[in-house]
């Protein structure tokens, strides 16, 4: 039973130090020593979560994202259930242009995790690359319902609410973000750009001059 039990602390230590080694050897860039590193720690203890975000991380900092989506396959069938997994290889099937196939493993990520931020951002993101701008628009209320505080959300649903031509609803969007970022520039340039547009020209001009004032230069 002793040895048993220091055969298991031994390989623990040993998973550690060939894990910590292939992190660090990532910091420096020396991606396939890292996966040499990864791939023995996992062999050691081969249900250990980060390991597999850890080597698919480091094929993506390779380029080798083929592999990258592999390994997070094979997390996934571990782990199925994990919604950072899901969301992981989405944004590794974006990086490839498989953008079909991102939005499955978005949808699931939310599926199993309402909540992030992040998840909803990313795949409006992505719906604007597959020209879904209401889509877009849609998951960027979606993370505003869960974070009202961060004015880059306002920004960037604004952004797509132009690009739309809903221009009122992208005024009332960039002043949400004035609202919480007040010394911005270039949301008074954007806020400026959009009343022009709806023929709001006093309101514009004001905006405008207030982005100049902040410090941007409009040529």
């Amino acid at each position: 039973m002793f040895y048993f039990g220091f055969g298991k602390v031994r390989r623990f230590f040993i998973f550690h130090s060939m894990y910590n080694k292939g992190i660090n050897r990532e910091n420096l860039g020396e991606y396939p020593k890292a996966l040499n590193n990864l791939f023995l720690a996992l062999s050691l203890m081969p249900k250990s979560f980060k390991t597999y975000i850890a080597i698919a991380r480091v094929n993506q900092k390779n380029k080798t994202f083929l592999n990258a989506i592999d390994f997070y396959n094979k997390a996934i069938m571990r782990f199925p259930k994990n919604a950072e997994l899901h969301a992981l290889k989405a944004y590794v099937l974006r990086k490839i242009k498989d953008y079909d196939n991102a939005l499955i493993s978005y949808n699931k990520a939310i599926q199993l995790d309402g909540e992030k931020v992040n998840y909803y951002t990313e795949r409006g993101n992505l719906k604007y690359q597959m020209n879904d701008l209401q889509g877009a628009i849609n998951d960027y209320t979606g993370a505003l319902c869960h974070n009202n505080t961060d004015y880059k959300l306002y920004e960037q649903r604004a952004f797509y609410q132009f690009e739309k031509k809903n221009y009122e609803s992208a005024e009332t969007d960039y002043k949400a973000a004035i609202n919480i970022c007040p010394n911005n520039a270039h949301l008074y340039f954007m806020l400026g750009m959009t009343e022009k547009l709806l023929n709001k020209t006093t309101e514009a001009e004001t905006n405008l001059k207030k982005s100049q004032e902040l410090g941007l230069v409009i040529n």
